[in-house]
């Protein structure tokens, strides 16, 4: 099968109808763009392939951070185990208290192996050992392996954090089927259905890990007994790592689940704003793989900057000068610094100017007179306005835009806050130079 993932980012915004509320209300009726830009992405079917009941999954290489410790193979004596023999029933007692992943499986299965119940088994893990937290389980009721009896699922929390096992019988022994340590919590259940439509039942998981009180992520698993490879795999090759655990939904009506993973965070003062919005995993015939990521439409001021920033420095002047007047234009667009609505339109009328230039649009020509109507004063106008006069003014001696950004440069080096500006939007945001304040 073809893995297929598309990704979708809503990097286009309608331009709003109407002339700038301000002094920028002459540049807007006289100098829009034509181009006008898609409010919503197109809506794409997701990539599920067609379901089938030979789909294999893929096994994992073990990680070294310990959250993915792999799909254990199963060790059977025989070419066909009798995976429905399990050990005669017994009262065997549980090793001392242990804390390491590895000598915790260990113990666990030779109680199992030994005749012990699962009911036993959660009590002592509950008592005794005290590792089973808020979450922490041992069931066994899901049969996983599709031989009749269910295999002994199991979440505590170890030294390295939440720990999900699964053991099972065969030829009258248990052994440990799978395991994985996934740091915070003991892992939760969300889901035992046959998402995919395969005919086997897949086991979501999730444990939460908590930096603080606010912050707080969930990392989710996916896995399913495949029986021509004796094991069981995991189907995704990465933890989804989410604010909250995933969504399950038939989002396209064709009988496989979609994994539907919202993100809400919208940024800190040490990050810079982030965009919100969705991502989708989907089944692909091996996995599930991130088919599509949506996100919402921009809302601060400097988001827009830096999407037409990105535009403009790829050669796309029309595309980029529709979005330096989004940012005069749009009202709704909130300031992330307390002065975004005054730093950011000159920038953006600048930037603008530039963009006229390279596509030699006589609509430079209305833009320049309304920045020269709102600033009189060159001295004592903003640095993005001052920026802008100078660019002109070498542009109309020499015509060369190379000629027309040394200006520029020399007014960046005797104003820093040029650079400054710009810069103070967190660890994720763009980092700007002096060439890219004026590339040319």
């Amino acid at each position: 099968m073809r893995a297929m993932a598309k990704v979708l980012d809503l990097r286009f915004l309608g331009l709003r109808a109407g002339c700038l509320l301000l002094l920028f209300a002459i540049l807007l009726n006289g100098c829009a763009p034509q181009t006008a830009l898609p409010l919503l992405p197109t809506t794409i079917p997701f990539p599920t392939v067609t379901p089938g009941r030979e789909a294999f999954g893929i096994v994992p290489t073990p990680r070294p951070d310990g959250f993915d410790t792999a799909a254990l193979l199963v060790s059977g004596a025989t070419p066909t185990p009798n995976r429905a023999l399990c050990p005669a029933p017994a009262e065997p007692q549980l090793d001392p208290p242990l804390r390491i992943p590895r000598d915790m499986n260990g113990a666990m299965t030779r109680f199992l192996a030994a005749g012990g119940a699962s009911a036993a088994l959660d009590q002592e893990l509950r008592t005794n050992w005290g590792v089973m937290g808020a979450n922490g389980f041992v069931r066994a009721d899901l049969d996983l392996s599709g031989e009749g009896t269910p295999e002994i699922i199991t979440s505590v929390l170890t030294a390295n954090g939440g720990m999900l096992s699964v053991f099972g019988c065969v030829g009258g022994t248990v052994e440990l089927l799978y395991e994985v340590v996934m740091g915070g919590d003991a892992p939760q259940v969300l889901t035992t259905e046959d998402l995919n439509f395969d005919g086997s039942p897949e086991l979501q998981f999730a444990s939460r890990a908590c930096s603080d009180d606010e912050t707080c992520e969930y990392r989710t698993q996916i896995i399913v007994w495949r029986p021509a490879l004796a094991r069981i795999v995991n189907l995704l090759g990465e933890p989804i790592i989410s604010g909250e655990p995933p969504r399950v939904e038939d989002v396209d009506a064709d009988q496989v689940s979609e994994l539907i993973v919202r993100f809400d965070d919208d940024g800190s003062a040490q990050t810079g704003p982030r965009r919100t919005g969705i991502g989708v995993y989907d089944w692909n015939g091996a996995g599930y793989v991130r088919a599509l990521t949506q996100l919402d439409p921009p809302r601060y001021r400097i988001q827009i900057v830096h999407l037409a920033d990105e535009v403009f420095a790829n050669g796309a002047y029309e595309e980029a000068a529709a979005l330096f007047q989004l940012v005069l234009d749009d009202t709704s667009l909130r300031n992330w610094q307390n002065d975004d609505d005054r730093v950011l339109p000159p920038y953006a009328a600048y930037r603008l100017l530039l963009a006229y230039s390279a596509l030699e649009d006589e609509r430079r020509n209305a833009l320049i007179g309304v920045l020269q109507t709102q600033f009189p004063d060159p001295l004592t106008a903003p640095v993005y306005a001052q920026v802008a006069f100078s660019f002109w003014n070498a542009l109309e001696v020499t015509n060369n835009l190379r000629s027309a950004c040394v200006e520029v440069q020399a007014i960046i080096a005797a104003r820093p806050e040029a650079l400054t500006l710009l810069n103070r939007y967190g660890s994720e945001s763009r980092v700007y130079d002096a060439g890219d304040v004026c590339p040319f």
